[in-house]
């Protein structure tokens, strides 16, 4: 069977089954432990974003409007989109505390601004305006691969024909499992020398649980079966474990 004919199956196995929340996270219950995790750059954040920032300069020309999804303290999207042709910036997050520093992060923006504090699922289900660009920086791993496909099908009509959805997320290379990801993710501990063995724990408790990779050939094919007919890899980071896609119509 296609892989497509795969990923869409089971999508229609699950069908009468909500798209389960995601969550909730030991960033939303600790947000310190997410920021060290970002200032040390464990999991090369500042490279994603000066990617995310290339592609949003050489090639939106003109004025475009962005949607964050699990924005965060937008602290990473604001140097993404300095010196770009951002016109109107939307963010959504669950988190409150993250919010209140989005607000004061978010003034440097030459543009109007909304923050929403919601679970991104729920405002997808609720339907959006049209974007130009919608970004979702390492939360769409939290779903499988069946609800990942409903989540890119609605977002694949907010960007509708013109548009572009940008991703940074855990992906695996070649036909790599879950298990054999994970394993490559225990490998990083040494390198965490910022984290206390108990802050480690709960981080690497959380992945293990809660995290989904999909391999490089079924992000592609969760890209058309939404109605992506473009996909590209703009970065893949030095383990080898996350990667930045942009798809178009």
């Amino acid at each position: 069977m296609p892989a497509t004919e795969q990923v869409t199956g089971k999508y229609r196995a699950h069908e009468g089954i909500s798209l389960r929340d995601a969550p909730a996270t030991v960033f939303q219950e600790d947000w310190q432990t997410y920021r060290k995790m970002v200032e040390n750059n464990y999991l090369f954040h500042r490279e994603a974003y000066d990617a995310l920032h290339r592609t949003l300069a050489e090639e939106m020309k003109a004025p475009f409007r962005f949607l964050d999804l699990a924005c965060g303290d937008a602290s990473a999207s604001v140097g993404a989109l300095r010196g770009t042709a951002i016109a109107y910036y939307h963010g959504v997050d669950l988190s409150g505390p993250a919010l209140d520093l989005a607000r004061e992060t978010l003034k440097v923006l030459p543009c109007p601004v909304t923050l929403e504090q919601r679970d991104f699922v729920d405002a997808l289900r609720a339907g959006i305006d049209p974007y130009d660009v919608v970004w979702i920086g390492l939360s769409l791993h939290h779903f499988m691969a069946g609800q990942k496909l409903e989540l890119m099908r609605r977002i694949r009509d907010i960007v509708g024909d013109t548009g572009t959805f940008l991703i940074y997320e855990n992906a695996s290379p070649g036909d790599e499992t879950r298990d054999a990801w994970m394993a490559r993710w225990d490998l990083q501990r040494p390198h965490w020398s910022a984290y206390t063995e108990d802050e480690w724990c709960t981080i690497s408790d959380h992945v293990h649980a809660n995290d989904y990779p999909e391999t490089d050939t079924m992000w592609r094919v969760l890209g058309a079966a939404a109605g992506f007919g473009q996909m590209r890899e703009i970065y893949v980071c030095p383990t080898d474990l996350f990667r930045l896609y942009a798809f178009r119509a």
